[in-house]
This record gives structure tokens, sequence and C-alpha cells, in this order.
């Protein structure tokens, strides 16, 4: 058969690194049909192009897509924007996950950079609060009211603080939610230049922290709006040890 252009069952599901059972399933659900079956044994023969087709299948599925999504891009029956955007979404959602394990295995802090930090839609209430507990506790609260009324948007970091240099016992307390959320509560967040470095360490190091980024800023000529950011990667859910927390501190650029 090879020297017909096709390839058996067996050949297709080594080379993809998939089961047959997984390629039969794919008929079943009208994905494709074999080119060739032979009628005394029932073996079953695909060409080259079938190949390719049950390969982009299984990419779809790898990325989180549907056999039904998939049939629908093969047969051109749906509008391909909703598809795009669950895509985007998974891409997203890799590389934050990305960025934290990198973080994780760090285990020192980083360098100053500048970035761009990419609009978003919050959800924000502020405090006057002091303590680490305080703190800890008025953003749990303000996370589960996020929660409740709109969900999450999980292609951004979950939550952040944000204060001012000026007021630092005045605090926003953050939440990412959907971009479609509107009502009480509810800030869209520009585009934002800023410097920023990850944190390994307790939360109670942080003010000693920040002061990196007020140097780093003096000493490139930066000028800052004196709005800073706590943004959490890693903490209480995730470690009882203070020392293991990762902490994004950022200081907006006017």
């Amino acid at each position: 058969m090879k020297n017909k252009g096709l390839f058996s069952i067996g050949e297709v599901a080594k080379a993809i690194g998939i089961t047959r059972k997984t390629i039969l399933n794919y008929e079943t659900k009208g994905l494709i049909k074999p080119d060739k079956k032979d009628g005394v044994s029932g073996n079953r023969y695909y060409t080259i192009d079938t190949f390719t087709q049950i390969r982009t299948i299984r990419v779809f599925q790898n990325l989180g897509l549907s056999l039904d999504e998939a049939r629908e891009y093969f047969s051109d029956s749906s509008d391909l924007q909703p598809m795009i955007k669950r895509l985007e979404t998974i891409r997203d959602e890799l590389n934050l996950t990305i960025e934290k394990l990198k973080e994780r295995s760090n285990k020192t802090n980083d360098d100053v950079k500048e970035i761009t930090i990419e609009p978003q839609t919050i959800y924000c209430r502020t405090y006057k609060s002091s303590s680490v507990e305080d703190k800890t506790n008025l953003l749990r609260d303000t996370a589960l009211e996020a929660m409740r009324k709109h969900g999450t948007d999980t292609t951004r970091r979950m939550y952040f603080t944000e204060y001012s240099a000026n007021a630092p016992e005045e605090i926003s307390y953050c939440v990412a939610v959907p971009s479609e959320s509107c009502g009480e509560y509810i800030s869209r967040i520009p585009a934002l230049k800023a410097i920023s470095f990850f944190h390994h360490g307790a939360y109670e190091d942080i003010p000693d922290a920040r002061k990196r980024l007020i140097s780093y800023a003096e000493e490139n000529n930066i000028k800052l709006s004196g709005t800073f950011r706590n943004l959490y990667l890693e903490g209480p859910p995730q470690h009882k040890d203070k020392s293991r927390f990762i902490t994004q501190l950022i200081a907006i650029i006017e």
C-alpha cells in the first residue's frame, strides 16, 4: 500500500502518537473516512491528505477544542471568530502559567524591567488598611465579591492591589473580570507603561523591596506617576512558607 501512496491505520497512529481507537472515533464522529478499505480484512488506508487532516484534528484537541469544533472547521459551516477567540484565550492562559512557572523555578528577585501593562477590566474596592493580615483579608473578600457578581478573566492575573506613594494605607483591591462586565465598582484600565520586577519573599518585605523600583527610576531618568501595584502570582493559596511567595512589584510611569 505504501507504493500506492496509502498509509495503514497503524502507520498513521504511530506517526501522530495516537491509538487506532482514536482514529476510529474520528470516523464515527464523521470527521474523516478511510480512503481505501480492504473488503476482506477490513483494514483501513489513508492518503497523505487524510493523514494531515487527522493530525490537524489532534492538534485542535491538544489545544482544548472539541471534535464538534473541528468538524465545523473542516466543513466551513461556522464563523471562525469564536474559535479564534478561544485559541487566543488558551494562548494567554498558557503564557501566564509559563511566566509563573519560570518565576517559581527562578527563586530569586529579577532585574527591574520596563513593561507595558495591557488594558483590562477590573472589579475594584478601596479601603484604608495597614497590617498585612487586614490587606490579605480585604483582597480575599473583594475577590469573592467579584467572582460572585461577574466571574473571572482567566487571561489576566487574578488580582492586584494599587496604592499611591503619598497615601500607602489607602489601597485599591482589584480583581480581573470579563471585559463585558459592567456595574458598580467596575473599571476599565487603559494600557500603561511601567517598571517592574518579581519579588520572592514575604509580603512584609515588599516596602523595602519596592525601593528598587524608585532607585531604578532615578538612575535611568524615568519619571514615575507615584502609583504602585502589587500583582500576586503565588501566595497563601499555594504556599505556607512566606519565603516562597511571588509578587510582581510595579511602578507606573508618568
